[in-house]
């Protein structure tokens, strides 16, 4: 009856609808039916409809939305991706999993650009380190999408574009005050907040954009392990963009970014408080360059992640890291049927240890699209990667898909893919000398998923079956050898599958109420499933009350699943409700959140604490 119940109310709980967009490469659009712009699955601007994959979008005003309750709640909300650690002391590290996978196979782009950190065992990315109000759209591709993204896209892909100068001079105002408790505990006290400053705008007479940002979130609430003592976390970050165009053809954006982060944590071993602390600091330095030409346009991203980790605790560590990549490539659009990429990608990690290492990968490769007026469409990739550690690597993507017309209002869309990806190991892996293993071979992922799509203005429904197969795998071997009595990293024997499916509805629950509505199972056969759950159920309703006010209902089951100590731990459900009102008059957005509204007790990492009933309430202000 309980989990009949927690059903209940998670398939009521529920979404929103995404923003249309228009584009210049995008064909004409005549029908009914929600056809919006995705971009991220081919690097052009294509319909939705056209796409062989079910790109998850999320525009600005959703994000706002969820401003209060940040970026790991959001991406959690949307169909088949799972944040684990978003739900406990903000110190804690979140990563990303989707399709089973885990932190290291989900590429994290922003602006286009890589970003990792070489000094992680994973060289992988932490999203905590991020402030949800300096982004403006992000979206997402499940499966491997290695052949047009390079290493870490093997079962997902997370492009964050950042907010951009405008035209007219604004500066935008934030501030929250909020609670940061386990359950069962009193709210007498505002322990928790974010404050958020920033200045858009061009220059006049130079035409050069200008966008400044500068943000604090703080909290002095629950403890890292469960317990009374309290770990006080802060974030602060800084950005600062320059953008402008030269002529009709030519444009670029200069940006700096400084992210930090200093956190309270407990002991693990034993499991105890403690007085530790940690720092990360995060400098990123981008340029975006574009040239435009008659049937195309030439394009450069490169970054720079500069990283420094400190832990003060018995046993304190430091690390520091470079991150490098440039990405320069050619898109060219032949005729209205046929669009092709061309690039060369080189990527260096740096890592300050006992012999500083670092490695090196130049990938060239090409990607194509074809749009047949049938409607049936192909998206096929290649590239090649040469390797400082392990040589030449090909892979390869093909992904087809058709769409057809039900009637006037419905269209439906067939997708299929088969894609071959692979993780590099990481500094760490190769090179630590009490786990490092230099034979280590790069983890292979080959994915297939099948599915479906049914669409209208108001209505979506898609199901994906996805099955993929990891030989070898990355994973530490804890037997012990001469070498390495505590054991090390090292390649799985034989094949490990993860497969199951999602399924996604949006839908009117009633009369203006947009709802969305998902569910994913997932399995492995000898595959690691530690921290992520069979069933998953999320939803999310948007009712506009007024048209200045809006009420948002959040919904999540996470069903049965093991722990990292392997213990077996419990399903819990949560439930957020959230209101947003908007003057329009004065150029103020309030909203309130309440968290975990039924105070409900659950567990994400045994022994360590999460957060029970919490109240988030703030303003924002524009001042033009």
């Amino acid at each position: 009856m309980k989990l009949v119940k927690t059903t209940f109310l998670a398939l009521v709980s529920c979404g929103m609808t995404l923003a249309q967009n228009t584009s210049l490469d995008s064909l004409a659009v005549s029908t009914n039916y929600l056809d919006e712009v995705v971009v991220t699955d081919s690097r052009f601007a294509l319909k939705r409809s056209q796409s062989g994959k079910t790109v998850v979008k999320i525009n600005s005003e959703e994000i706002q939305q969820f401003s209060g309750l940040g970026l790991g709640v959001l991406l959690s909300t949307q169909l088949g991706i799972d944040v684990i650690g978003k739900n406990t002391h903000s110190g804690q590290n979140q990563t990303l999993s989707i399709r089973g996978g885990r932190n290291r196979q989900v590429l994290i782009l922003i602006d286009g650009i890589r970003v990792s950190d070489p000094s992680r065992i994973d060289n992988d990315f932490d999203i905590n380190l991020l402030n949800i109000e300096m982004i403006e759209s992000i979206e997402i591709v499940k499966g491997a999408a290695s052949s047009l993204y390079g290493s870490s896209a093997a079962t997902g892909v997370v492009n964050i574009t950042t907010k951009k100068s405008k035209k007219p001079l604004t500066l935008i105002a934030k501030r929250t005050w909020g609670t940061e408790q386990a359950a069962n505990q009193a709210l007498n006290k505002f322990n928790a907040g974010n404050q958020f400053v920033n200045l858009t705008g061009k220059l006049s007479k130079s035409g050069i954009g200008v966008n400044v940002t500068y943000a604090e979130r703080f909290s002095d609430g629950i403890s890292a392990v469960v317990g009374d003592e309290v770990d006080q976390f802060k974030k602060v970050n800084f950005n600062a963009a320059l953008n402008g165009e030269i002529g009709s053809q030519f444009n670029w954006q200069l940006s700096f970014n400084k992210d930090d982060i200093t956190s309270d944590y407990d002991n693990s071993f034993p499991l105890e408080d403690a007085d530790f602390e940690f720092t990360t600091k995060l400098n990123r330095y981008a340029l975006n360059a574009q040239y435009k030409y008659a049937k195309g346009s030439l394009n450069l991203n490169a970054g720079l992640q500069k990283n420094e980790r400190e832990f003060k605790s018995s046993f304190p560590t430091m690390s520091e890291s470079d991150n490098l990549n440039i990405d320069l490539f050619n898109k060219y659009i032949f005729n209205n049927k046929f669009y092709s990429i061309a690039g060369i990608q080189y990527q260096k990690s740096t890592m300050e240890a006992a012999e500083n290492p670092e490695n090196y990968q130049t990938d060239i490769y090409l990607n194509s699209v074809y749009l047949d007026p049938s409607g049936l469409n192909l998206n096929v990739g290649l590239r090649y990667n040469i390797h400082e550690a392990y040589g030449g690597h090909l892979i390869y993507s093909l992904n087809p898909s058709y769409a057809f017309d039900l009637n006037d209002n419905y269209q439906m869309k067939l997708l299929s893919s088969y894609s071959k990806a692979f993780i590099a190991p990481s500094l760490y892996q190769l090179y630590n000398p009490n786990y490092g293993n230099s034979a280590l071979e790069p983890e292979n992922n080959l994915s297939f998923e099948f599915g479906f799509e049914i669409r209208s203005a108001k209505n979506a429904f898609n199901v994906v079956y996805f099955d993929r197969k990891q030989n070898p795998t990355l994973i530490f071997n804890t037997t012990p050898t001469d070498s390495k009595p505590f054991g090390g990293y090292d390649n799985s024997d034989g094949e490990i599958v993860y497969r199951g499916f999602e399924l996604a509805y949006d839908f009117e629950l009633f009369e203006k109420a947009k709802t969305r509505l998902n569910y994913v199972f997932t399995e492995s056969t000898d595959g690691d499933l530690r921290s992520i759950p069979k069933h998953a159920i999320s939803g999310v309703m948007d009712i506009p009350i007024f048209t200045q006010t809006h009420l948002n209902f959040i919904g999540q089951f996470t069903g049965d699943r093991i722990a990292n100590d392997f213990s077996e731990l419990d399903a819990y459900s949560l439930f957020t409700f959230q209101v947003n009102h908007t003057l329009e008059k004065y150029n103020t957005n309030l909203f309130l959140s309440v968290f975990n509204v039924f105070d409900t007790e659950y567990v994400i990492i045994p022994g360590y604490q999460t957060r029970g009933r919490n109240i988030l309430m703030g303003l924002t202000v524009q001042f033009d």
